[in-house]
Order: structure tokens, then C-alpha cells, then sequence
């Protein structure tokens, strides 16, 4: 009988991974759960679905912004999800400075990769891109408005840098901002 049921759950499991990575936990659910209530059936039980999911990771606000007290319809202002990737969508970035807009963005780039890699890293043609959409790119000064913020971002070679702690601290702080 187990048998049976380790060979249901493997294909469970091989279809609900053919499925796009944000409807895979749902698949899952919903085909473990039939498979549930077939085997109760066949061995004449009812089953509560409860039961059965309580291992199944849930979708969870992401860690930085629970960490950081940044509330959903504070970082929803600054960020959109599309349920794989993250989009700075700010309208204003509340600076006047060219090197602070930079930096601003240079710090949201950091996050919006922290948040879909788990890396704070900032690619040097991401954020050019980014600069360049809000009006803010200086190209003469670009690379050392980046190296005079030596507290916020590390150089990993010339054409990236990561966040430093302090950084994403102050990547917090910009997103509150920014949310007002």
C-alpha cells in the first residue's frame, strides 16, 4: 500500500514542479490533497486537510522588510512583486542632489537583489539603467558618487558592489522614506 502511495506522491511532485516556480506550493496543495482524501477513501477515513499541509513553507513578507519594520503598503509604494521579481517603482525620490538620487537607487538596486537572490549586489550597467530612467545619470561623477559612499557599498570588482550592513540599514530608512 505505501508503495502506491510513494509512487502518487513522486508524480505529485514531478507535476507540481513543471509548474511556473510561484504556482508550484499551490499545485502541490491542491494534488496532495486529492491524493489524501483518494488513500482515506480507499482505506475508509476521512482525513482533515489541515493535517496534511502543516509542513509546506507558507509565502511569508520577505525577512528584510519584517526585520526592518517596513510594513506591505509601505514597501508595496516602492517596490512592485510580480510573484518572481522585484521592480523599483518609486515616483519621487525626494532629492534634488544627482549623487543622492544615485546613491537612493544604488541602495534599492541592492535590495532588489537581496530580496530575489538572498546578495545585496548592485551591478554597475543595473544601475546606470535605473539612473538613467530617473534622470539622474552623471556620467563624469557616476563611479565616485559610488566610492565616496564607502560605508554603504563595497567594491566586489569594477563593475559590481554589494551592500554593506550599514548599507541595508540605510536601504530601510530610504524605502520608509520614500513610502511617505
Amino acid at each position: 500500500m505505501f508503495e502506491n502511495i510513494r509512487d502518487t506522491l513522486n508524480e505529485v511532485i514531478e507535476i507540481a514542479n513543471k509548474c511556473p516556480e510561484k504556482y508550484q506550493i499551490k499545485c502541490f496543495e491542491i494534488l496532495l490533497d486529492a491524493l489524501a482524501k483518494r488513500e482515506a477513501t480507499a482505506m475508509g477515513t476521512t482525513i482533515e486537510k489541515a493535517t496534511i499541509i502543516t509542513k509546506l513553507p507558507e509565502q511569508q513578507e520577505p525577512t528584510f522588510f519584517s526585520t526592518n519594520q517596513i510594513l506591505p503598503d509601505e514597501w508595496k509604494r516602492v517596490f512592485h512583486f510580480d510573484g518572481n521579481s522585484y521592480k523599483v517603482i518609486v515616483k519621487d525620490l525626494k532629492d534634488k542632489n544627482v549623487s543622492k538620487k544615485q546613491v537612493k537607487l544604488g541602495l534599492l538596486i541592492g535590495i532588489k537583489s537581496l530580496l530575489e537572490t538572498g546578495k545585496p549586489i548592485i551591478s554597475k550597467e543595473e544601475l546606470i539603467a535605473i539612473c538613467k530612467q530617473y534622470s539622474t545619470y552623471d556620467s563624469a561623477n557616476f563611479a565616485t558618487h559610488m566610492k565616496n559612499q564607502k560605508n554603504l557599498f563595497i567594491s566586489e570588482d569594477k563593475n559590481t558592489w554589494s551592500l554593506t550592513v550599514p548599507g541595508e540599514g540605510k536601504a530601510a530608512e530610504v524605502i520608509k522614506e520614500l513610502a511617505q
